[in-house]
């Protein structure tokens, strides 16, 4: 057995969900027009992954959790044989056990938590961390990517927060404003999770945590995930999608509402838009270095992988798809990283932080 296969790989944040709900499809075969499939999965060694169930900024709290409800037992429908939903720590590592991939669910966007009744179905649910917000401050968190409206979290926020912990479910400060990852590690009872953000201090895009934020969670007990989408990753990537977002932004908000309504007939328009705005190659080696930078402030217990496959537009070369994590493995040791800390990046470090999680529920 290689090292890669004796470890347990866990990919933090993926929008497999979403990719169904625009292009439903056989995930028991090998797929040309996704990242992720049973195939590619068993291809990298992948044991386990986060399927977020992603709620567009747009839609309203109602609305929204629908969305999130519809996305659900769409995916749980799609899992073909090989792949286990869980909602625990040991059930993963039993399906894993059995040779299965484990699938856990996350919801992108908390805004829908305003519904009356929505946090305890979210946790019936098995959903194992909220992303508190998206691209746009809503009513009760901030967004790295828009205006500030509350300093960080509203009242309803720090309830929401609490209220998440007390369920046994991790706030995910991926996508929030700086000031309100300080305000839910102000407020949490849990330590939270970044699930899908990489280093502002080697590519200075807001979506990016500042290294003073990454040392605080860390000293929290939480985990910062790397995020490959190549904007994340790469100054002159993020460059390229600024220039894209003023050329292209217009077009896409206004083809946002008919993608809602109908994303099986519109989702090939909206990446045809981004294609004609490409972003430049960007290698397995910058993300690295990502990782790099996050283990030298965190600390390798401290650090995980959240890919974002399927829901980005462009990958990284080297790092395509999941059956890519074997060469994450191999450039991380190469990097000078022990087998005990790469370990505890590619999955180990997650699940202690959800058993941490599932104890103070208990």
């Amino acid at each position: 057995m290689s090292f890669h296969d004796d470890c347990l790989v866990l990919d933090g944040h993926t929008d497999l969900p979403t990719r169904l709900w625009e292009a439903p499809a056989d995930l028991g075969r090998r797929l040309a027009d996704r990242h992720i499939d049973l195939p590619r999965l068993r291809e990298g060694g992948v044991d386990a992954l986060v399927l977020a169930l992603f709620v567009p900024a747009a839609l309203a709290p109602d609305t929204g959790w629908q969305h999130a409800l519809t996305l659900h037992r769409l995916t749980l429908a799609a899992l073909p044989a090989g792949f286990e939903a869980v909602s625990g720590v040991e059930p993963l590592r039993r399906a894993v056990g059995r040779g299965a991939v484990a699938a856990l669910f996350g919801l992108e966007n908390g805004r829908p938590l305003l519904v009356p009744g929505a946090l305890d179905a979210a946790a019936a649910m098995g959903l194992r961390y909220v992303t508190l917000t998206h691209w746009k401050t809503h009513e009760w968190c901030d967004a790295s990517t828009d205006e500030p409206a509350h300093g960080g979290l509203s009242a309803a926020g720090v309830r929401l927060v609490r209220e998440m912990n007390r369920r046994g479910i991790l706030a995910d400060l991926s996508h929030v404003s700086d000031d309100a990852v300080r305000h839910v590690l102000e407020v949490a009872t849990v330590p939270p999770v970044a699930s899908h953000s990489s280093a502002r201090a080697l590519c200075a895009h807001p979506r990016n945590l500042p290294d003073e934020l990454v040392r605080e969670i860390a000293r929290r007990g939480g985990v910062v995930m790397a995020n490959s989408y190549p904007a994340f990753v790469d100054p002159a990537a993020a460059r390229a999608e600024d220039r894209r977002r003023e050329a292209a932004g217009a077009a896409l908000e206004a083809l946002e509402q008919d993608y809602l309504r109908d994303p099986q007939a519109r989702w090939r328009e909206r990446d045809a838009l981004l294609a004609s705005h490409p972003l430049p190659r960007v290698s397995l080696a910058a993300f690295v270095d990502h990782v790099i930078h996050l283990v030298e402030r965190a600390g390798e217990e401290h650090v995980g992988i959240g890919s974002d496959f399927d829901g980005i537009p462009e990958t990284l070369d080297g790092f395509e798809d999941v059956t890519r994590f074997p060469d994450l493995n191999a450039a991380l040791l190469a990097r000078g990283l022990d087998r005990a800390g790469v370990r505890l990046i590619l999955g180990e470090n997650f699940l202690r932080l959800l058993q941490e999680a599932e104890r103070r529920a208990a």
